[in-house]
């Protein structure tokens, strides 16, 4: 008899998979997409992995593991949005269909099918659903795996400085097997067991006659959107604080992760969805109130039909809202990570400027050619074609200065710079990051230091001495490449981040305390007593067009060649010594591009299952209303109208999503850009309007393109048959 009754119920899904095969086809579609591109990811992560083991030694890879990690993380975070966008789809669809199928529930129940039946019904459907989309998004993962070897390995080994070629061979570990499966099966099925579970309560007399439970409905529909406000909040107030929280294992961030970066940058990830699902779960809880509004601002395009459209919005509230969610969510997430990336490549050319101290750095801080090239080598320099500027600096080198009290402890460490300010001002005045905590022009705060005797402090001095802005600090130099100087200057400011001075942007060993100071050439010649010609220093140089520096690199090493010694004992070929903005940025830049392909790649496949999902609710909708198609037909309405109005429902909310997800996404990206200072990533938040808008423009395309399948549908029912019909 038990089996019996499950023949029967498997009949009964089986017969409502068949009776709607667009519906079926559209969410085994977006399931196969969901799990084909979160297996596709795991499986070219577990393939690189498994190939850099096998060709190379632990040595010659270096932080691997922790690298691995993090990519593995975020691509799983993100390709895990393309399966929660599948079980919306697939909750929402079996709600629908639920919903649709109230009288013929009420039917069979009151013929004796058991409430576990009706429940089994359901859930039958969604075991069928997960099943086939599993099956067949494991081998669609299987090839998609292909298009992310070469991004992978080209970021990996650029990371890792591989420059041996190494082929990818493909190995999937079983932990990508079981995370995937378990994810196809037990995460749509969890979800899809809360229609069966409401489907098996139905009572037999509301189904029959629905209006009596009408009053009930609405005062349940109000107390879930108070439970959906309140949930929205703590979602968007719980992300804010994850990622403030987040921030601070970012700091230790400089070329390479750590574990904690690495677990900060996921946590960022994952914080700005739940950001932005809070945001979208508030816009759709107020979704009548906002569709309404943009139905006004677009009456001089709908016309007459705009009222129709928003009552049909309006009546159709899960259809409404389920197409609301999944297409800003999309849309939203989209926007958040080209922001985030615009905001990275922003701060790239400025971020290296800050690192050289210009467009061209020739010396380093603790290099010892300063001990030999002479300071008028600037004359030269300033000569060459395509120089702007040439800021000579120079600092002192090892533990042998101290300011007051300061350095004299073994993990203790002052770097006096000398720096020429009108060139300093003149290369950074413009697209440079520099920090410090008196609102005055960046040009106003260096120019201090041409008044004699005057010294800037780099803000972590002010605890260790003591000394307010006004007084006089001591400072002693005793460096076999920096004069003696026992000398008391004004202090006339305090400085957070400089571009150039190393230390004040890039933290060294926690237990040493190293921390600068900066003079002028007119108080250094004013103390020392030195000419121009009898000193040596770096240069720091800026380029008409910063991406000639290479080039007038070269014409340096001819020029140091010409003059002979001590110019021709430097070694320009070393690129991080004599280093150019190119080689700064050109590495970083191919990174981010490669790094954005794969990410919007993943997020563009998930825009595409949320118009699928756009196409599927909407075809549920239309059959649940045959019978007022079938009404607006019989008066008179023709097959261009009817089009007029589905598409006009789904142009209504489409704008409606596309604004909510603009929002949702801009504030997501703010957040998320709005890293505290990193050297060797600061984030200069950034909007690309133009791809924004291309983006927009793109998805309310596919959206009022996916509304002309269910307009044709309904065009194509029978009038008597639809007059007739009570739904599905």
């Amino acid at each position: 008899m038990l089996m019996i009754n499950k023949s029967i119920e498997i009949k009964i899904a089986y017969r409502n998979l068949l009776k709607h095969p667009i519906r079926s086809f559209f969410t085994i579609l977006s399931i196969i997409l969901g799990i084909g591109l979160f297996f596709s990811v795991n499986i070219a992560i577990d393939s690189l992995e498994y190939s850099l083991y096998t060709n190379f030694d632990q040595s010659e890879l270096g932080d691997v593991e922790t690298w691995i990690y993090l990519f593995r993380g975020v691509l799983m975070a993100l390709s895990g949005i393309s399966l929660i966008l599948c079980v919306i789809i697939i909750k929402n669809l079996m709600e629908m269909s639920r919903e649709n199928q109230v009288y013929e529930i009420g039917l069979l129940r009151t013929l004796g099918m058991t409430k576990t039946s009706i429940f089994l019904t359901i859930f039958f459907q969604v075991i069928i659903f997960a099943i086939i989309g599993l099956l067949i998004g494991l081998i669609f993962g299987y090839f998609l795996s292909n298009l992310f070897f070469g991004p992978l390995k080209s970021i990996l080994g650029t990371f890792l400085s591989i420059e041996t070629e190494f082929n990818v061979e493909l190995f999937i570990s079983p932990l990508t097997y079981s995370l995937t499966v378990l994810s196809g099966l037990i995460i749509p099925l969890l979800f899809g067991m809360i229609p069966a579970y409401k489907a098996s309560k139905t009572e037999i007399l509301n189904a029959l006659r629905p209006y009596l439970s009408a009053r009930v409905d609405k005062i349940k529909a109000w107390g879930f959107s108070f439970l959906k406000l309140i949930i929205s909040l703590f979602f968007i107030i719980g992300s804010i604080i994850i990622i403030s929280l987040s921030y601070s294992g970012l700091l230790s961030f400089s070329d390479s992760p750590t574990l904690e970066s690495s677990v900060s940058i996921l946590f960022l990830f994952i914080s700005g969805t739940i950001f932005i699902t809070g945001s979208i779960i508030l816009g759709g809880t107020i979704l009548p109130y906002l569709s309404r509004a943009i139905s006004y601002l677009l009456s001089p395009i709908l016309l007459k039909i705009r009222k129709i459209c928003q009552r049909n919005i309006e009546r159709n509230l899960r259809r409404s809202r389920n197409s609301f969610f999944i297409i800003s969510m999309a849309l939203a997430l989209l926007i958040m990570i080209q922001i985030i990336f615009s905001s990275i490549d922003a701060g790239i050319v400025p971020g290296a400027r800050m690192r050289l101290g210009g467009d061209l750095r020739l010396g380093i801080q603790w290099s010892s050619d300063q001990t030999r090239i002479p300071m008028n080598t600037s004359l030269y320099l300033n000569q060459l074609e395509g120089v702007e500027t040439v800021c000579e600096v120079k600092n002192t080198i090892g533990k042998n200065s101290k300011i007051e009290d300061f350095g004299l402890d073994t993990n203790e460490e002052f770097i006096l710079y000398v720096i020429n300010t009108s060139s300093y001002v003149d290369i950074h005045e413009q697209n440079s990051i520099y920090k410090y905590e008196v609102s005055t022009s960046f040009s106003d705060f260096i120019r201090q230091l041409d008044q004699v005797g005057t010294i800037l402090l780099q803000e972590e001095l002010s605890v260790e001495i003591n000394k307010p802005i006004g007084e006089e600090v001591n400072i002693v130099t005793n460096s076999w490449a920096f004069p003696s100087l026992n000398e008391n200057l004004t202090l006339i400011g305090f400085f957070d981040v400089l571009p150039g001075i190393y230390h004040s942007f890039l933290e060294g060993n926690a237990e040493e305390h190293e921390y600068c100071g900066i003079i002028s050439w007119e108080t250094y010649f004013n103390i020392t007593g030195f000419g121009f010609n009898q000193t040596t220093s770096n240069f720091w140089i800026g380029c008409e067009n910063p991406l000639d520096a290479n080039n007038l690199r070269d014409q340096i090493q001819d020029l140091y060649l010409s003059l002979g010694d001590p110019w021709n004992t430097v070694d320009l070929d070393n690129d991080w010594i004599y280093r150019t903005i190119n080689d700064e940025i050109s590495l970083i830049k191919e990174i981010v591009n490669l790094i954005l392909i794969i990410i919007v790649s993943i997020l563009y496949m998930a825009m595409i299952i949320s118009i699928f999902g756009t196409i599927t609710s909407m075809l549920m909708n239309i059959s649940q209303r045959q019978n007022e198609i079938g009404i607006f037909r019989a008066i008179g309405t023709s097959k261009l109208q009817i089009l007029k109005i589905i598409s006009g429902e789904i142009f209504i909310i489409g704008v409606t999503s596309i604004l909510v997800g603009l929002i949702c996404g801009i504030l997501g990206g703010y957040l998320l850009s709005n890293v505290p200072f990193i050297a060797y990533v600061p984030f200069i938040f950034k909007i690309n309007w133009n791809d924004i808008i291309i983006v927009s423009l793109v998805m309310l395309s596919l959206t009022i393109l996916g509304s002309i399948i269910p307009a044709i549908k309904a065009n194509r029912l029978n009038i008597i048959t639809n007059i007739r019909n009570r739904g599905i």
